[in-house]
């Protein structure tokens, strides 16, 4: 899910960071080792061979530093995992592992301010599971956390990797924002998704269920700001829930009709 990609990012940075850091301090014990056998080499007391003094000298120098380095690269990779494990839990639901409220906003502001630069279109889309609370009133609680994570996979695998932006808004209710998308297009994205979850049989122990969603969709614009743009698509996915639930509204398609 989105809190796994994110933590096998980071993990890899992380690894990369600690061998850097050991290549580092074992090329800097080596320079200093090198250059103190050059010096006492030329200008002090040594054996005949001093091309074999310098070779011991810098054998010595590495069997040095490189326990040094691991144990530094080590400790190094340690707090890098652990600062992007607390990164990851402040940014992430910890149910669904999408991204959280507050991501989701900044991560939709950055967005806005792009589109302000480059001119292009995106779109905002809010779903949520149809009568999810008399699904978890008759199956449990339990099994409802795993319609959500469940609906939070789908969702994942259904949208444009890093395109697009998937966050668990509160509850059963997901948004998502689709770069360099119009409403119409972003409609047909949500049509496809809400067929993909419509077909999905839920299973958890020995027990199955069958759930529908909602959308509402609605342009975000750069000359408007995001809670504009979420009240717009909150309205739409109101008229889908009030038409019949299991829907795709779109506010584009409404006003033309209108």
């Amino acid at each position: 899910m989105g809190r796994d990609y994110q933590l096998l990012d980071a993990g890899s940075g992380a690894v990369t960071r600690a061998f850097t850091f050991f290549g580092f301090v074992l090329a800097a014990a080596l320079s200093l080792a090198t250059i103190f056998a050059v010096l006492v080499a030329r200008f002090g007391q040594i054996p005949a061979d001093s091309h074999e003094f310098i070779s011991v000298t810098v054998l010595i120098a590495t069997c040095v530093a490189a326990p040094m380095g691991a144990m530094a690269a080590q400790n190094q990779y340690r707090v890098d995992q652990y600062n992007s494990t607390l990164h990851a839990m402040a940014s992430t639901d910890p149910l669904t592992g999408l991204l959280n409220r507050r991501s989701f906003e900044k991560l939709a502001h950055e967005e806005i301010a792009r589109m302000q630069r480059t001119q292009t279109n995106a779109s905002i889309a809010l779903f949520d599971l149809d009568h999810f609370k008399q699904f978890n009133d008759m199956h449990g609680h339990a099994f409802g956390d795993r319609v959500l994570t469940e609906i939070a996979s789908i969702s994942h695998s259904e949208l444009r990797g890093p395109f697009d932006r998937l966050g668990r808004w509160g509850g059963e209710e997901f948004v998502i924002l689709m770069s360099n998308l119009t409403p119409e297009q972003a409609e047909a994205v949500c049509e496809r998704l809400r067929r993909r979850i419509e077909r999905a049989t839920m299973t958890y122990k020995d027990r199955t269920a069958l759930v529908t969603a909602s959308f509402g969709v609605a342009p975000l614009r750069a000359d408007r700001g995001l809670a504009q743009a979420l009240e717009e698509a909150d309205e739409m996915l109101y008229q889908a829930k009030n038409t019949g639930r299991n829907k795709v509204v779109c506010a584009r398609k409404l006003r033309s009709v209108a």
